[in-house]
């Protein structure tokens, strides 16, 4: 007579997946198993060593900490066991605040940008539901920001494919064509936009953005070979308004052509403060919102008064004016420069998760003065060890909570 086979476990899931779960978030936990002599099997689940259930599949909510979760897969005759942990963060520590804005967002990379950012990484398809999912319903953001760099257009429409699904009411799909040359973006902005306008014709939501920042993404506006090169040429030399002034509206011009050939809908564009702001022509038709990279930045002279008269006075416009970008990195000091990402930045800065807590709170409280219309945090995304990003790994960032903490209104 032959002997019994033992049961095979293939998979242990455990959802979510890429982010830790907080005490409010219900963690799914289901497996994959067989039997090679095609006995019923039955299953146990175990949380820190306590039988739960035997259901194939088991959904619960667990407290603050490590927890340790058991697979027992059996046949009636022998058993298979699997193994896997799970770490539940708190769901707030930071006590709710009002943000007095339409749309709260934050910026979101659906495919990597370029070799001088590698701290930008693409998410598979299953890591976009869940991120997703993590900022409309966990953080609470009815906008978001989805960029990518060329080559990965395709992730770009699938994100914002599955961000008209979650429900997001301000979706701004934005191509990023780094180091491309002044007609070289033109004509790659033209082809997408036809992609992009099919998006539109589902839900009329999304919004086209144009680019973001060209001076320093793009080849041809000032001297440089890539971006960190230009940022440097703008700090050395006084004279790049005479470049940018003369080269961005013959830009704008034939952007605007190609788009309303190949698109039909309104537009917007997130512009540099202090270079760009007032160069871009907000008040053309085609633009249906003024997205400016409007970050607290003391060391620069932009304080929060500086930032409230530039949001204040966009509003001449008539249009909807959105902070397009602006966060902080995550060390100590980090607050007093903002947005600057120059190599060497950090060196000698101790990691600092209040750090960025603060800025936020810091900004957010700005904006409730500033009374716009939308906010995007600089980057949900992103692997740099003391970077933007609200979360590192598998774990949220003080940022993260001190952003959740504040609640759009209605």
């Amino acid at each position: 007579m032959p002997g019994n086979n033992a049961p095979i476990i293939w998979a242990l899931d455990v959802k979510p997946k890429y982010l830790n779960p907080t005490t409010e978030t219900a963690i799914r936990l289901s497996h994959s198993s067989s039997d090679w002599d095609n006995d019923p099997l039955s299953t146990t689940w175990l949380i820190d060593w306590k039988e739960v259930s035997h259901e194939h599949d088991y959904s619960t909510k667990l407290p603050e900490g490590h927890h340790s979760v058991t697979l027992k897969v059996s046949d009636g005759k022998s058993q298979a066991t699997k193994y896997a942990s799970v770490t539940v963060e708190p769901e707030q520590i930071y006590p709710t605040k009002t943000l007095d804005l339409k749309y709260k967002g934050v910026r979101y990379s659906a495919g990597a940008l370029t070799p001088e950012f590698p701290n930008i990484v693409t998410p598979s398809k299953e890591e976009m539901e869940e991120h997703l999912d993590t900022i409309r319903n966990d953080l609470g953001c009815n906008a978001i920001t989805i960029d990518a760099g060329a080559g990965y257009e395709d992730n770009l429409i699938e994100c914002a494919q599955l961000a008209i699904e979650k429900g997001f009411d301000s979706i701004h799909v934005q191509p990023r064509y780094f180091n491309a040359t002044v007609d070289e973006t033109v004509q790659n902005v033209g082809r997408l936009a036809r992609r992009v306008r099919e998006l539109r014709e589902i839900s009329d939501v999304v919004v086209y953005d144009l680019g973001h920042e060209f001076t320093l993404e793009t080849s041809g506006i000032v001297p440089g070979d890539g971006w960190f090169e230009r940022l440097d040429y703008l700090v050395k030399n006084p004279d790049w308004p005479k470049e940018v002034e003369a080269k961005f509206p013959r830009m704008f011009r034939d952007l605007m052509a190609v788009c309303n050939q190949n698109y039909g809908y309104k537009v917007s564009y997130a512009a540099i403060a202090w270079c760009e702001v007032d160069l871009v022509p907000w008040s053309d038709e085609s633009f249906e919102s003024v997205g400016v990279d409007a970050y607290i930045q003391p060391v620069s002279g932009a304080t929060e008064d500086w930032v409230v008269r530039l949001l204040s006075r966009l509003k001449k416009h008539g249009k909807p004016v959105n902070s397009t970008e602006a966060g902080c990195l995550t060390f100590s000091g980090a607050g007093e420069i903002g947005g600057c990402v120059t190599f060497g930045v950090w060196e000698g800065r101790q990691y600092d998760e209040e750090e960025q807590a603060r800025y936020i709170d810091r900004y957010c409280n700005m904006l409730n003065k500033a009374r716009i219309d939308g906010y995007f945090y600089t980057q949900y995304n992103d692997t740099w060890d003391r970077g933007y990003g609200l979360y590192n790994g598998k774990k949220r960032k003080k940022g993260f909570y001190m952003y959740k903490s504040y609640k759009r209104t209605e």
